[in-house]
């Protein structure tokens, strides 16, 4: 889970470079993480808990984020976390 949050801060925080007003801050970063642990559906298996918890966290900050990117920039921040993740995962080069 924290490998997969750490990924997604740089991917938003990589935003910034594209355009400056794109700044987000570590604990609007923090907070939306924690209720993502509240909100995300439980489980007693903790595989199934972890992916509910990264599935969860993910969609939402994918929501939150593109709610404050102008229309031309959705389509490459979706890029750029997918590209991320897989490279993360070791399904990219």
């Amino acid at each position: 889970v924290a490998d997969r949050a750490q990924v997604l801060f740089f991917c938003v925080s990589d935003m910034g470079a594209i355009e400056p007003m794109y700044q987000y801050s570590l604990p609007w970063f923090v907070d939306l993480f924690v209720r993502s642990i509240a909100a995300s559906e439980k489980s007693d298996d903790l595989a199934k808990r972890m992916e509910n918890l990264n599935g969860h966290f993910q969609y939402s900050l994918y929501c939150n984020v593109c709610r404050s990117l102008f229309e031309k920039d959705k389509l490459l921040f979706s890029y750029h976390v997918a590209t991320r993740i897989m490279i993360n995962e070791g399904e990219l080069e």
